[in-house]
Order: C-alpha cells, then structure tokens, then sequence
C-alpha cells in the first residue's frame, strides 16, 4: 500500500465505504456538518485521480527508462532473455545493470580475443605426406611402422598369453613367466 501524506489507501476505502452505508446525513453529522463531509469527499476523489495520473506517469517513465537499458545493453540481450531482463531491471535495477555490464565487458574481452587470434584453430595436416615414424625392431634393424606390426604385435600377444598361463598353471610371478615365456616364444622362431 502507497502511503498518502500519513494516511494509507486502505484507510481511505474503509472510510468511503463507512460513509455509504451511512447516507450523506448521518457521514454529515459525524463529521460535524453536511458541507465538510462533501468538500472532504471531493478533495479524497481529486487526489485519488491525482494518485492515479502520476502512478501511470511513474509507470510509463520506469518503462521507458528500463526500454532505454534494454538498448543499452542489446548486444548483450537476446530476445529469448529480454522479458526477464525487463523484470529484473524492474525489480533491482542496481543489481541487474552491473550483471549485465559484467555481461557486455566478457563478451567484448572474448570477441578481442577471437581479433587477436589467440582463440584460431591450427590445421590439420595431410597423413599421406607426414613422413613415417620408424622405431627400433627386436634384433636392431629399423622397423617402418605398420609395416612389420602385425607379426610383432602378435609375437608380444603369445608372450603375454603364454606368461599369464605360466603364472596360473605354476603360480610363479608374472616376471618370471614373462621371461619363460619370452625365451619360448623367440626361441621357437629361431628353429
């Protein structure tokens, strides 16, 4: 409830309302005469259309101050975000206008950025021309990756399977078998 010189609206409607049920003659007589009742009636209806006209002209100015925000700030509010936006520069304007400053500064420091081309992309480079990765083989010779990796990959998978058979069957630590398993497994190729 706005208060109005001291007195609240709601004070105000109460006694309106205790004066029609009374009649004119008996509000007149309560009051302390007929004429004072009337002009105080008409004064209460001017100043409660006078409330009215500067409510809607506080209404319309806080409209369009907070129209004056909302372009102020439109490269940082969408139009999916405006009406709440609208409602919290209606409701804490301080608040809400230092969030979105916040907002616009990390917006341009990423859109500098992006400028600076701190934020680019390299490019992917083309495999087919990359030179081969070579790495050193089991006796010494150079290996071309993906060349003899098949034959390696499956010698180094018997040795691990046979290594995990060994530490199962004999219950030797897996050191141990992986040795014996190394010396099977190469020992067989070389015959």
């Amino acid at each position: 409830m706005r208060a109005l010189r001291g007195v609240t609206c709601l004070e105000i409607m109460m006694s309106d309302s205790v004066e029609k049920k009374k009649g004119p003659a008996e509000a007149g007589e309560a009051k302390g005469g007929g004429a004072d009742v009337e002009a105080l009636v008409n004064s209460l209806r001017l100043e409660r259309e006078k409330n009215e006209v500067l409510l809607a002209e506080v209404v319309a100015l806080e409209d369009e101050l907070v129209n004056r925000q909302l372009g102020d700030f439109a490269g940082v509010i969408s139009e999916h975000t405006k009406d709440f936006w609208r409602e919290q520069l209606l409701s804490n304007r301080d608040a809400a206008a230092s969030a979105l400053e916040e907002l616009r500064e990390a917006k341009l420091a990423a859109e500098g950025s992006k400028a600076a081309g701190t934020d680019t992309k390299r490019p992917l480079h083309n495999r087919e021309s990359a030179r081969m990765v070579t790495r050193r083989g089991l006796v010494g010779q150079d290996v071309v990756a993906g060349a003899g990796d098949a034959n390696a990959e499956s010698k180094a998978v018997r040795i691990r399977n046979r290594a995990q058979e060994l530490c199962k069957a004999e219950r030797i630590p897996f050191s141990t078998a992986f040795q014996r398993a190394e010396k099977e497994i190469c020992g067989e190729d070389v015959r």
